[in-house]
């Protein structure tokens, strides 16, 4: 008889009386149990041939599970300095995104954010006429210098240009949030287990808190640089101040001067390791377009103006 008719019957065989939960068999350790989940393992108590309603719910319910723990993480992770990381420590932790998916997910936001900004700037030079002689008039120069020089390297058309720094912005799209993931977070929880290490806190706490930081970081960066306005930057960084103050305060329990001291060296800090970070993120993107062959082969690093 086939595995599956004898697990079906073996189901049958342990339902209960009538009015009673029937008792179903874990598909992955055998377990006897009712629920939907195995008490065992955690299991779905599925069945062993799934149909396509069972995929179409599955993905429903990712979808709004997704949906209803972006809204309630975004504005706690805005309004609430050090709220998220002080619940998810708790374990409070089912109504909220995890750190870790919320960074990823409002990092990506960024650098879309950047990509578009520097292709509407770019497209608007190029379809200047006045700037797209300027550009090919000074690539002529430069050719006709290589030429008197006997130079043999490539000098790059504007067309080839304009290509190389799209395929280095879809790069940085996609590989930039997961730079930041590695080394500013990490970097900047680092630092905190150093300023905060009479506190005996694990490093992973530390890491939680740098996280939920770095997020609303990103997030507050996304209007200037959509929008690029001469007050938006400044104005984001009064908020960054502020918001890591309170965050300190609330997260560490920290008070008095000593929060003022500890906020000021953060700001330092914080700032150090985010614009290594994204200067890392554009020289990775850079070293992978030239690697895969994105970016036409001599054009980088050729442009020698004398």
């Amino acid at each position: 008889m086939p595995e599956e008719t004898v697990v079906e019957q073996t189901t049958q065989d342990l339902s209960l009386a009538e009015g009673q939960p029937a008792i179903h068999i874990c598909p992955d350790c055998g377990c006897a149990g009712t629920g939907n989940y195995c008490a065992n393992c955690g299991e779905e108590m599925e069945p062993r041939v799934l149909r396509i309603r069972h995929y179409v719910r599955d993905v429903f319910q990712e979808l709004v599970s997704l949906d209803s723990k972006f809204l309630h993480s975004i504005p706690a992770l805005l309004i609430r300095p050090g709220f998220l990381v002080t619940e998810f420590v708790a374990g409070r932790r089912k109504r909220y995104l995890s750190p870790l998916r919320l960074h990823i997910i409002v990092a990506i936001l960024l650098f879309l954010a950047i990509g578009y900004t520097l292709r509407t700037r770019m497209n608007n030079q190029l379809n200047s006429a006045a700037k797209r002689e300027q550009i090919d008039s000074a690539l002529s120069n430069i050719r006709t210098e290589n030429a008197r020089q006997r130079d043999t390297t490539h000098v790059p058309t504007l067309a080839e240009i304009k290509s190389s720094s799209e395929y280095i912005q879809s790069r940085v799209t996609e590989v930039g949030p997961y730079v930041l993931l590695l080394c500013s977070t990490p970097a900047f929880a680092l630092f905190l287990a150093l300023l905060y290490r009479k506190r005996k806190q694990l490093y992973v706490e530390h890491l939680m808190f740098s996280l939920y930081f770095f997020s609303f970081v990103y997030l507050i960066l996304i209007p200037p640089v959509l929008w690029l306005h001469i007050y938006l930057f400044p104005i984001s960084g009064v908020i960054f101040c502020v918001y890591l103050y309170f965050a300190l305060r609330r997260y560490y329990a920290d008070r008095g001067f000593k929060l003022i001291l500890r906020s000021l060296t953060c700001i330092f800090a914080c700032g150090f390791i985010g614009f290594f970070a994204f200067i890392l993120s554009y020289v990775i993107s850079w070293g992978i377009s030239v690697a895969l062959g994105d970016i036409p082969s001599g054009i980088h690093g050729t442009i020698n103006i004398h």
